[in-house]
């Protein structure tokens, strides 16, 4: 399970503030239906689906930059240049880095709402990118897997091996001690036989 999916599990709420129709009268609001500029709960269901299943990735697993796994899945960033990468960003820069976390996150969507970047093309890409590295991981995982048994099973065989050698060279120890016990106990009735 990725991470924006397993905060979503333990009860993380997302909330988000939408944009759209801002100049849309008060009036004109169903009732129970957010306002536009109003907070507006994302819920689960958008965020945590099961992930894709495991398939065979040929990205390194010691890539330094998750950039080929983006790549590898299909994941592109938004026409807009807009995606969770880049809202990381503002939010780490200079300027507001050291403002509060409200101030910050109201910073970040005042500058989004500017660009007319639509939030949830921000989520969007976070939860692809999401999918993307858990997927990536599933397949490293698989991999692994495979290794392991196919090394497990190679380091058996190499054991079995090294027993039946050890077997044998044993008894051929074995035949050289009696071969050597037997030429000794020849040798030593040789030299009664001569001493007679």
């Amino acid at each position: 399970m990725g991470k924006l999916s397993d905060l979503v599990s333990k009860g993380v709420r997302l909330v988000v503030v939408d944009t759209e129709g801002s100049g849309a009268e008060a009036g004109s609001t169903p009732a129970g239906a957010p306002r536009a500029g109003q907070p507006r709960e994302i819920p689960a269901e958008e965020i945590a689906s099961p992930p894709p299943p495991p398939a065979k990735s040929d990205v390194a697993m010691e890539v330094e930059d998750f950039g080929a796994v983006y790549d590898e899945a299909g994941v592109t960033l938004p026409d807009h240049g807009y995606g969770v990468d880049k809202v990381a960003e503002m939010l780490q820069g200079k300027r507001l880095s050291q403002l509060s976390r409200e101030v910050r996150a109201t910073a970040v969507l005042a500058a989004l709402e500017a660009a007319q970047v639509d939030v949830k093309d921000v989520i969007a890409d976070a939860v692809a990118r999401d999918r993307a590295i858990d997927a990536f991981e599933a397949a490293k995982e698989r991999e692994l897997r495979e290794l392991r048994d196919k090394n497990e099973s190679r380091v058996r065989e190499l054991r079995q091996e090294m027993e039946a050698l050890l077997t044998k060279i044993n008894a051929e120890i074995e035949r050289l001690k009696a071969a050597s016990e037997t030429a000794e106990k020849a040798f030593a009735q040789l030299q009664i036989r001569k001493r007679r």
